[in-house]
């Protein structure tokens, strides 16, 4: 299809959509400002890119408007169409994210993007080393990472690293806490701040996960000197997640590259969800040399640090909400800051939805749909029981070795349930749940995540269940 007819096309969409939508104001706000960028065939498949204005308007379109966008494009561009996102972030960084649709569909299908730069096939030339994409978001900031009683010490640390990024004096830098705190922005903000300061460093930042699924990939194709090597041309090395590295050879070949890089002064930064003594499944000597610079812990923030990030969140967002929605926000939501956002997101939509102000009665019905207060203390076995029961299979049945799969549904979904909902570590998890090992209940809680953000079915049946949880 000629580029020409492809706007066209395009067009034929929007004008869909706006036909489809429930107030002209909601097309004007999230669809309008969405630009046809390339209709293309790459890899035998159709791929179509749009450009959206910022990240927050590509989360809502694919939370509640994605049923729309497939409809709308299967009618204008027909079957088996790659829809994927461009992400204009701010303009001072030069740079745009691309996202793939998590929608999955014969119409329009989607696929989870690479997150960092590949590995390249041979080793680095000793002359000129070629930077590397940094694979950091421009908007995880010092100056949107606002201070607090709950992370002064870490901010003040990533600071102090950030400025004299040559120092070995925290390094490496061990960030922990619970979800949804800020680790990732911490970290994140701290490679921003040393790329801008000095663009010729190589600042990598990348998520566990990631990192073993491209080691994995380096033994299957035999490239795993030139992987090796890659990552010891780092500077700045952040890996986030680290609790995620749970395979041996992961660990062996990562302590090779953690041992260059700290030899040689370079950058180490890690995020985890627990203090290294509490790492399980981890090699002694890795463990030790998480501990040789500086570990810092993040904590829920207090009251007065979640009305500061609304406010901020609001502002940023160009946003008009009342001093007393604030309040009432900050005074009933204080698990995390992805939490907070997260209302503050749903309000936005929910006051398009229903053409009508943002006010306290609102929020309520918004917090209360969103947030299950952590009023009731729940237990593993609590979870697993009302969890069977929603699935109508026995308990014995989860805890047993059964493969069936509607049992390891149950059982996966009880793992995560009870890694949200409790503060028991992976490996006791594991055993209320069958008797498992971290390892089962970690691989249980990324398969229930991922079905989670590409299966709405799904999501609303785990909704069903926690609210079950609760009453």
């Amino acid at each position: 299809m000629e580029v020409q007819k492809a706007r066209e096309a395009w067009e034929q969409c929007l004008r869909f959509i706006r036909e489809n939508v429930p107030q002209e104001q909601t097309f004007r706000t999230w669809f309008e400002p969405l630009k046809f960028v390339s209709l293309v065939d790459k890899n035998n498949e159709r791929q179509l890119t749009v450009s959206v204005p910022s990240q927050f308007v590509y989360e809502v379109i694919e939370e509640h408007y994605l049923g729309l966008m497939r409809a709308a494009i299967r009618q204008a561009f027909g079957e088996g169409i790659l829809l994927m996102y461009r992400v204009e972030v701010d303009k001072s960084s030069r740079s745009k994210t691309s996202i793939a649709s998590s929608g999955s569909s014969p119409s329009v299908k989607g696929h989870t993007p690479a997150a960092a730069p590949l590995v390249p096939d041979g080793p680095p030339t000793p002359t000129v080393v070629q930077d590397v994409d940094p694979n950091l978001n421009p908007d995880y900031t010092f100056e949107n990472f606002l201070e607090g009683e709950s992370n002064k010490l870490a901010r003040s640390v990533g600071l102090s690293i950030a400025d004299n990024p040559t120092s070995v004096t925290f390094n490496p830098f061990f960030v922990y806490g619970p979800s949804g705190v800020g680790k990732t922005h911490l970290a994140n903000a701290i490679g921003v701040r040393i790329k801008e300061r000095t663009p010729e460093r190589r600042v990598l930042m990348v998520s566990a996960h990631l990192f073993m699924v491209q080691y994995t990939d380096s033994v299957r194709h035999n490239t795993t000197n030139s992987f090796i090597n890659f990552y010891q041309s780092v500077d700045v090395l952040i890996i986030d997640d680290i609790q995620e590295l749970t395979t041996p050879r992961t660990q062996q070949t990562f302590f090779h590259i953690f041992n260059h890089l700290h030899q040689n002064k370079r950058l180490l930064i890690m995020t985890c969800d627990r203090p290294p003594a509490q790492l399980e499944g981890m090699e002694d000597r890795l463990l030790s040399r998480f501990k040789w610079g500086m570990a810092a812990s993040l904590s829920r923030p207090d009251a007065l640090l979640r009305r500061r990030i609304l406010e901020s969140k609001i502002r940023r967002n160009g946003l008009s909400i009342s001093a007393d929605v604030v309040s009432y926000i900050a005074e009933n939501v204080s698990s995390n800051v992805r939490e907070l956002e997260g209302v503050v997101n749903s309000l936005m939509v929910q006051s398009i939805v229903d053409n009508r102000d943002i006010d306290v009665s609102m929020a309520a019905q918004v917090v209360s749909r969103l947030i299950n207060l952590e009023k009731r203390e729940l237990t593993a076995e609590a979870i697993t029981k009302s969890v069977c029961k929603h699935y109508g299979v026995k308990e014995r049945d989860v805890a047993s070795p059964s493969r069936k799969r509607d049992i390891v549904q149950a059982r996966q979904l009880a793992m995560y349930l009870s890694q949200k909902y409790t503060d028991l570590p992976l490996t006791e998890i594991g055993r209320r749940v069958g008797k498992r090992d971290h390892s089962t209940v970690l691989h249980a809680c990324r398969q229930v995540e991922k079905r989670l953000s590409i299966d709405m079915d799904f999501r609303r049946e785990v909704e069903e269940v926690e609210g079950q949880l609760f009453v």
